[in-house]
């Protein structure tokens, strides 16, 4: 329980309007001050005072990120319990925090380490991978941008051979050293190319920034991949919220409608709030008599 004095510091430092527009924000991922500065529209000294008076209050966490100072809300404690309470109270389709987070998703920079890692989130996709995963395993498997390296251990579940595709060459790097390490049957490379199509695909769209950026993305696999072939994808959530006039949709919904669109049809959806809070979805490629119906 919180003791008066911690109470009165919470109430304080998030009853303020700009504060409390920063700690909503925060609980979405972590931002460095430039880009809450850009979302809430204010100067980076200004924004800087009010993420002491957060932190202070135990309501935000401070971390560094490489060259980068993030701010992300408390995610341990009666005070962080207090934040989260406060926040589901507030409305999603407040024409403010919508601003505020259509600004954020604009101004935010790729979080992804510069190569791939071992993670608590990997575990968790891999996870659900196997869990939805067809018993009979495809020939040919595309692997877009794996940004954990559990994702190779499911493809590798997945698929008899796969092909991994990673622009950033530390990126690269990683990933073949891993596939060497485990006598994985995988080919990387630098982009997709032309190549027949795959039976199955993977595709860590992390870096993503919104919904206008997925639907490409997702067009493309699609392009790639052959009639009913399985398809994984991952994205991270708080990105997923999409303003369409004076509807504001739901990242599942939006998630579903996103893979409709690009002639996806949903079969398995999932939150994980492991390290980041991010939606994995199982479909399938729909056939172009289905689509053209």
């Amino acid at each position: 329980m919180l003791s008066l004095s911690q109470a009165s510091r919470a109430l304080r430092a998030s009853g303020e309007p700009t504060r409390l527009r920063l700690l909503a924000l925060c609980a979405a991922r972590e931002w460095s001050v430039t880009e809450l500065a850009a979302s809430v529209g204010q100067s980076e000294p200004r924004v800087s005072r009010h993420l002491k008076v957060l932190c202070d209050a135990g309501l935000l966490r401070r971390a560094r990120r490489g060259k980068w100072v993030c701010y992300e809300i408390a995610r341990e404690g009666e005070v962080a319990g207090f934040a989260s309470a406060l926040l589901s109270r507030i409305d999603a389709a407040d024409p403010v925090r919508r601003r505020d987070a259509q600004r954020a998703a604009g101004s935010a920079r790729d979080l992804r380490p510069e190569a791939p890692r071992s993670s608590r989130l990997g575990r968790a996709v891999a996870a659900f991978i196997h869990d939805s995963a067809p018993a009979a395993r495809s020939a040919r498997l595309l692997l877009v941008e794996p940004m954990h390296l559990e994702l190779l251990d499911a493809a590798a579940g997945v698929a008899r051979r796969f092909t991994i595709v990673a622009a950033r060459g530390a990126a690269r790097e990683a990933l073949q050293e891993h596939c060497d390490r485990q006598g994985l049957d995988a080919e990387v490379r630098a982009r997709v190319g032309a190549a027949p199509q795959w039976d199955a695909a993977i595709a860590d769209l992390g870096g993503a920034r919104d919904g206008s950026t997925v639907e490409p993305a997702l067009r493309d696999l699609h392009a790639r991949l052959a009639p009913s072939a399985p398809l994984w994808v991952m994205l991270p959530y708080e990105f997923l919220e999409s303003a369409r006039g004076n509807v504001v949709a739901h990242p599942i919904t939006e998630l579903r409608r996103l893979l409709a669109a690009a002639a996806f049809d949903t079969e398995k959806l999932k939150p994980i709030d492991e390290d980041a809070h991010v939606l994995v979805a199982f479909a399938r490629r729909r056939a172009l008599a289905e689509t053209a119906a």
